[in-house]
C-alpha cells in the first residue's frame, strides 16, 4: 500500500450560526481551544498507518476561506478531512466545495456532530465523497487506506460513501470499550501557543479528555445517544505527564462529566499527586456529584477550576429538562467548591420549556445568591438531534424542520436559529439575557474582587476585554 497525504481542517467560522451567548464566541478576548478531536484523528493516522498528516485550524489562526484554501492547494493532499458542526456549517460546506473547485481528485470527507446527524444531506452535496459519522480514528485511517488502495469498500461502521448512499439507521461508529487502545494526541501537530483561555492564568492551555459520552439524557444536549466510554487513570496521567513536557501548564478537561467514576477520579488525583505533576487544571462536573473528599484531593492534585452546568434556578425548569439535578444540591456544590478555594464557573440556559419571564428572573436572583466566580447566561438553542428540538417541531413551536433544510443547503443570511419561544420571543430572551449579564458582572463588589485577584497583565488585559464586550453586548436596547 502507498503512502497518501491528508489533511484535516478546522474550518473558518465565517457567518456562522449565532450561538446567542453572553459574549460572542469567536475567540477574540476568550481564547481558542486546539481541536481535540482532530489531534486524535491525526495522530492515529500518524502512529497506525503509513500515510502523512497535518491539522489546519483556521479558526485559531484567522484564516480566511481563501486563505484556508491557499494553505490546502499548497499542501496538496490525496484526502482532506474537514470538521463539520453546526455552527459553522457553512463555511466548512463552501470550503469543501471550493476544494473540490481547485483539486477534483482529491477525496472530500466530512465528520464531526453535524455530519453525524445529517450523514445523508451532507453526502448529497455534490463536493462530498464521505461522510463519517462517530468517533473519526478508525473510519478516517480505514478510508485513507482504501484511497490509498483504490479499492473502496462499504463495510467500514460509521464511513459512508457517496457512491454507496448513507447507510440506514443510526450508523455511527463508536469506541465502546478500551480508551487507552488510541494513542495519546500529539499536540505539536498545531502550534501549543495559539491556544489560551480568559480564565486561564497562564499564556496558553491545551485540553484533554479522559472519557467520552454522557450517562445522562438532558432534552437540550446532542450527546444522548453515546454511550459513556472512559480511559485507565494510568493513561490519563500519562498524558498529564507528556503536557508537562511540553511546556504547557494548564489544562481544560473536556469530559461532560470528569467525576462520573469516583474511584477513577481518585485513582487520577493520586496519580497526579504521587508523580509529582505540575500542571494546573480545570473540569466539569454536575453538582449532585460533588463529593468532600474528592474535591479536596482534586485541589491537591492540582485541579484549579470546577465547570458546574446547572441550567436554571427553578426546580419545576431543571425537571422538565430532565437534567437530573436540584437546586439545593446547585447550592451544596458551589459552597463546597469555594470553601476549597476552586475557581467556580456556572452555566444558565434561558428560554426552557416551560419557562416564563418570572422563571428566568428567579434564575438570575439564583445565580447572585451562589455568587461563583463566573456565570455564564445563554439563550437555550434547540439543536438538531436533541428531544428539545423535536418537541418543538411536534409542538408546532418550531413550524418546520429548518436544521435539515439548512444541513443540505446550507445559506450564508441563516445566522439566528429558531428558539423554543413557547411563552416568550426571542427579543424578549435576548433583553432577559442581558439583564443577567448585567446584574451578576457589574455589581462593585464583583469588580473589586475580580480585580483583586489578577496576578499577570496578560490576564489583566483579557478579562478587561471581555468586560468591555459584555458591557457593551448587554447595554443593547437599555435607554
Amino acid at each position: 500500500m502507498k503512502s497518501i497525504r491528508a489533511i484535516l481542517i478546522q474550518p473558518p467560522n465565517i457567518k456562522g450560526v449565532q450561538s446567542l451567548l453572553s459574549h460572542m464566541e469567536d475567540g477574540e478576548g476568550i481564547g481558542f481551544k486546539p481541536p481535540i478531536g482532530l489531534l486524535y484523528v491525526a495522530t492515529y493516522l500518524k502512529e497506525k498507518t503509513p500515510h502523512s498528516v497535518e491539522i489546519i485550524d483556521a479558526q485559531a489562526e484567522r484564516l480566511g476561506l481563501e486563505e484556508t484554501l491557499s494553505r490546502v492547494l499548497a499542501s496538496k493532499p490525496d484526502v482532506v478531512g474537514i470538521s463539520a458542526w453546526t455552527d459553522w456549517w457553512y463555511s466548512a460546506h463552501q470550503l469543501g466545495r471550493m476544494i473540490k473547485g481547485k483539486m477534483p481528485e482529491a477525496h472530500i470527507c466530512y465528520g464531526g456532530p453535524h455530519a453525524a446527524i445529517y450523514p445523508e444531506e451532507t453526502i448529497q452535496a455534490a463536493h462530498t465523497d464521505s461522510v463519517i459519522a462517530g468517533d473519526g480514528e478508525a473510519p478516517f485511517a480505514a478510508l485513507c487506506d482504501m484511497v490509498a488502495k483504490a479499492c473502496v469498500n462499504n463495510d467500514f461502521p460509521g464511513l459512508h460513501f457517496k457512491r454507496y448512499g448513507a447507510k440506514e439507521g443510526d450508523a455511527r461508529f463508536f469506541i465502546q470499550k478500551n480508551l487507552d487502545e488510541l494513542p495519546l494526541p500529539d499536540r505539536t501537530l498545531l502550534p501549543i501557543r495559539n491556544y489560551s483561555s480568559l480564565l486561564g492564568t497562564s499564556n496558553f492551555v491545551t485540553t484533554m479528555l479522559t472519557s467520552r459520552g454522557c450517562p445522562y439524557r438532558c432534552t437540550y444536549c446532542k450527546l444522548s445517544h453515546q454511550k459513556t466510554a472512559c480511559r485507565s487513570a494510568q493513561s490519563v496521567i500519562e498524558e498529564f505527564k507528556e503536557i508537562e513536557r511540553l511546556g504547557i501548564k494548564e489544562v481544560e478537561v473536556y469530559d461532560d462529566t470528569f467525576t462520573w467514576s469516583k474511584a477513577r477520579a481518585m485513582d487520577i488525583c493520586r496519580g497526579l499527586i504521587e508523580q509529582n505533576v505540575k500542571v494546573a487544571w480545570a473540569a466539569r462536573d454536575r453538582v449532585n456529584a460533588a463529593d468532600p473528599e474528592l474535591l479536596d484531593l482534586m485541589k491537591k492534585a492540582g485541579c484549579t477550576r470546577i465547570h458546574y452546568g446547572i441550567e436554571s434556578g427553578v426546580d419545576r425548569i431543571i425537571e422538565l429538562m430532565k437534567k437530573n439535578i436540584t437546586t439545593g444540591e446547585a447550592r451544596r456544590a458551589v459552597s463546597l467548591a469555594k470553601e476549597r478555594g476552586f475557581t467556580v464557573l456556572v452555566f444558565f440556559m434561558l428560554g426552557n420549556k416551560g419557562e416564563t419571564a418570572e422563571d428566568i428572573r428567579r434564575t438570575i436572583d439564583f445565580a447572585l445568591g451562589l455568587d461563583a466566580d463566573y456565570a455564564e447566561f445563554s439563550i437555550t438553542i434547540p439543536y438538531p438531534g436533541t428531544e428539545m428540538y423535536l418537541e418543538a417541531l411536534s409542538k408546532n413551536i418550531i413550524n418546520r424542520d429548518y436544521w435539515r433544510a439548512f444541513a443540505a443547503n446550507p445559506t450564508a443570511d441563516f445566522r439566528v436559529p429558531q428558539l423554543y419561544e413557547e411563552n416568550l420571543a426571542k427579543d424578549e430572551l435576548t433583553a432577559l439575557r442581558d439583564e443577567a449579564v448585567r446584574r451578576y458582572y457589574f455589581r462593585g463588589r464583583y469588580i473589586i474582587r475580580e480585580i483583586a485577584k489578577i496576578r499577570r497583565w496578560s490576564e489583566f488585559q483579557r478579562k478587561a476585554k471581555m468586560g468591555l464586550r459584555l458591557a457593551f453586548s448587554s447595554m443593547r436596547g437599555v435607554k
